[in-house]
């Protein structure tokens, strides 16, 4: 039975602002792959307030064929309109730091914190993981949500992270769990266009519509 009682669950923050982001990157190396796309959308409540959709300028940027198809990356439009990396790092760092904004996506602690370093390292700049405790993922809740552990999730930021952490790190030998962002959509009954999968930005607006839903089933 629903604790309709319990106001400071996020499911009844429709005040809270969320930033919803992804990175389409050159290969799968936690240490050396570089980020060409970052797509967000930022949402207030349950609604969609803004999207985001920029591309990243490296000099030999080297997308295997098998990567280019799954992402559907277009040399054309990268050619045309790919930024130099300070300046979409520049937008999207406020977003990032703020610390009014909870930071939302699928696996963001498996790999896309990997790929913002990656980023920041080739820019010259200093690791900076202060905004990690700020992260939802919606693998870890999802894992959550299929082991039955909905409740009783650490309130402090910090804890929270570190559950997060356990949530991924304890199921990647169950592979009877299924938690990838397109089985979700079809857990949640989503309509979606699988197509358009690995699209930076398809990909952010699909993980906010599961996340609405994981968050009436996991008590964060």
């Amino acid at each position: 039975k629903e604790k309709m009682e319990n106001k400071d669950l996020l499911r009844y923050k429709k005040d809270q602002t969320y930033i919803v982001w992804d990175t389409e990157t050159e290969g799968l190396n936690l240490l050396y792959s570089r980020p060409w796309q970052l797509s967000y959308v930022k949402c207030v409540g349950g609604e969609v307030i803004k999207e985001v959709d920029r591309l990243i300028y490296w000099d030999n940027l080297d997308i295997p064929d098998i990567v280019q198809k799954l992402t559907g990356f277009s040399q054309k439009r990268y050619d045309n309109e790919a930024e130099p990396p300070e300046d979409v790092w520049e937008d999207f760092e406020k977003e990032l730091m703020d610390e009014d904004n909870l930071l939302v996506g699928q696996n963001l602690l498996g790999f896309d914190i990997h790929m913002v370093s990656v980023w920041r390292r080739l820019m010259g700049l200093e690791p900076d993981h202060s905004y990690l405790n700020r992260i939802l993922d919606t693998r870890s809740m999802a894992i959550a949500w299929k082991k039955e552990i909905t409740s009783n999730i650490p309130t402090d930021k910090e804890e929270r992270l570190a559950w997060q952490f356990r949530m991924i790190n304890g199921q990647r030998n169950n592979r009877k769990i299924k938690v990838s962002q397109n089985q979700l959509l079809k857990d949640f009954g989503i309509e979606f266009d699988e197509s358009k999968l690995h699209d930076g930005l398809y990909d952010s607006k699909m993980c906010f519509n599961v996340f609405k839903k994981l968050l009436w089933e996991v008590e964060v």
